[in-house]
C-alpha cells in the first residue's frame, strides 16, 4: 500500500498527473479509508486547476485526520489560489504546528501574515477616514490577531475607540502600546488626554 502510494506521488511529481490520478484512485478504491491517497487526489486536482474539487478532497481528509500534514499544506495552497489568504494562513499555521521544521511553510506563513496585516490596516484606515469607527475597530482587532506585538496597532485601535466614546477600552489599548514600546510618545499623549 505504502509503495503504491509512493509510486503515485512520483508520477505526480514527474509531471504525469493522469497516471498519478489513476494510481491514487486505484488505491482509494482498494482501501476506501486510506486518506493519504485522497490527499494525493487533492494534489492532482490542484495541479489541474480544479480548485473546488481539490479543496473538497483536502477537507475530507482533514475531517478524518485533522493533523495530516500534506492535507493541511494542500488546503493552504488551494485557499491561497482562491484568494482566501486569511483561511490559507490558518491552514499553513496548522501545518507549522504539526512540523516546525518546514521552511517552505514558515516562509508562506510569514508572507501571508504580512499580507493579511496590510489588508487589515488598509481596511481599518479607510473605515476610520470614512467615520465607520466600529468597522475600523474590528479591522484593527483583526490586525492585532496577526501581529500581537505591534504597539502601533494598539495605539490606533485606542484612537478609534476614543472616537467611539469607549474611553476605558481606549486607555487599556494605549497602555498596551506603551507597555510594548515605552518610547511611543503618541500613546503617552493619548493616555494623558484620556485621564484628563
Amino acid at each position: 500500500l505504502v509503495l503504491r502510494q509512493d509510486l503515485a506521488w512520483r508520477w505526480l511529481q514527474s509531471g504525469a498527473p493522469r497516471t498519478a490520478e489513476r494510481a491514487f484512485a486505484s488505491l482509494l478504491d482498494r482501501t476506501p479509508g486510506f486518506y493519504p491517497a485522497e490527499a494525493g487526489l487533492g494534489y492532482v486536482h490542484l495541479a489541474a486547476g480544479d480548485l473546488t474539487t481539490a479543496l473538497e478532497r483536502f477537507e475530507h481528509v482533514l475531517a478524518q485526520a485533522n493533523a495530516y500534514l500534506p492535507a493541511l499544506v494542500g488546503r493552504g495552497e488551494v485557499l491561497l489560489a482562491l484568494g482566501r489568504e486569511e483561511d490559507a494562513l490558518r491552514s499553513f499555521e496548522a501545518a507549522r504546528s504539526v512540523d516546525r521544521s518546514l521552511d517552505a511553510v514558515r516562509r508562506r506563513v510569514d508572507v501571508l501574515q504580512f499580507r493579511v496585516l496590510q489588508a487589515s490596516l488598509s481596511s481599518a484606515r479607510r473605515a476610520a477616514d470614512a467615520g465607520r469607527y466600529d468597522e475600523a475597530a474590528a479591522a484593527y482587532r483583526q490586525a492585532i490577531v496577526t501581529s500581537p506585538g505591534s504597539p502601533f496597532l494598539y495605539r490606533e485601535l485606542g484612537v478609534v475607540e476614543r472616537r467611539l466614546g469607549a474611553a476605558a477600552q481606549a486607555l487599556e489599548h494605549f497602555q498596551k502600546s506603551v507597555e510594548l514600546d515605552p518610547t511611543d510618545a503618541a500613546a503617552w499623549r493619548e493616555i494623558g488626554e484620556v485621564l484628563e
